[in-house]
């Protein structure tokens, strides 16, 4: 099967990797490798990451890795996320799309039913999200009765690549629709890219789960109450997969260099017999 991880530099320089960042993505890649050898696994990325990830060996750790060109203009500060969108509207086959921060510890695929879309959790997002009180929403060409809901696609498994394209294609137009309208912030690129996936699962009947069983409420900012359609509490979760989210900034800034530099030692300790150059950083 084929398994995708993507990864453009929008600002195009050196400072853009972060040494956490990078181990995470590695131990991504290694920790799929291990559990689904069989799978092939593509990078999609742009040129000046392709170069250095060629001269450092990382290059190696996928199957095939593919330089990734924007065809759409999007305003990258806020759609960074864009790129994602634009490798998935090219695929003509089933794939599990995986985020660079996402870590997987079991052969995860054995729990997904074939025909059934998967996401890594729900979202409620009332008060946060963008809807149709927003100016900006209203003023899409798209008119939809827009629900405070989305999924959160750290994880996923996308089954029929017709509605891949579909929903891959929408999300697009939406982005370029905001960026024509020089919208301020992410939170747009959430509408574009979750609560749309959302509102189009429903809107199409389509057949879906989460794997985590609990909603993440963004006002509270915590896990809120279960729903069943999930695969694991959040609590036994841990033992399946991760996904870093926002604790990778936390780490980084908030939680002291004690808390930095074990979270450092541990992913280095798991691909330390990868043999890796990462000299190229100088952010950490």
């Amino acid at each position: 099967m084929k398994i995708i991880w993507v990864l453009e530099n929008i600002k195009g320089t050196i400072d853009f990797y972060s040494k956490l960042n990078i181990l995470i993505l590695i131990t991504s890649i290694k920790q799929w490798k291990k559990y689904h050898p069989e799978d092939n696994c593509v990078l999609y990325c742009d040129e000046f990451t392709k170069d250095l990830f060629d001269k450092s060996k990382i290059s190696d750790l996928w199957d095939q890795v593919i330089i990734y060109k924007p065809e759409y203009k999007i305003k990258k500060e806020v759609f960074w996320a864009s790129c994602k969108l634009e490798v998935l509207s090219k695929q003509k086959e089933p794939v599990i799309m995986v985020d660079n921060d996402t870590h997987i510890f079991c052969p995860i695929k054995n729990y997904l039913e074939k025909d059934t879309l998967y996401v890594h959790n729900r979202e409620l997002g009332k008060g946060y999200y963008p809807t149709a009180i927003d100016e900006n929403v209203r003023n899409l060409s798209i008119k939809e009765r827009w629900k405070p809901r989305a999924v959160n696609v750290s994880f996923l498994y996308l089954p029929d690549y017709k509605f891949t394209q579909k929903y891959s294609n929408l999300s697009l137009k939406v982005m370029t629709e905001f960026t024509n309208m020089d919208v301020p912030h992410s939170q747009y690129l959430i509408f574009s890219e979750q609560l749309l996936l959302d509102h189009l699962l429903e809107k199409d009947n389509i057949k879906f789960k989460s794997l985590i069983s609990e909603y993440w409420d963004c006002d509270t900012w915590d896990w809120d109450k279960s729903h069943n359609k999930g695969l694991w509490s959040i609590k036994e979760s841990g033992q399946y997969i991760k996904h870093y989210g926002p604790e990778k900034s936390w780490i980084k800034l908030e939680a002291g260099e004690k808390i930095y530099k074990r979270n450092i030692k541990n992913l280095e300790n798991s691909i330390k017999s990868l043999n890796l150059d990462l000299s190229f950083i100088i952010k950490r």
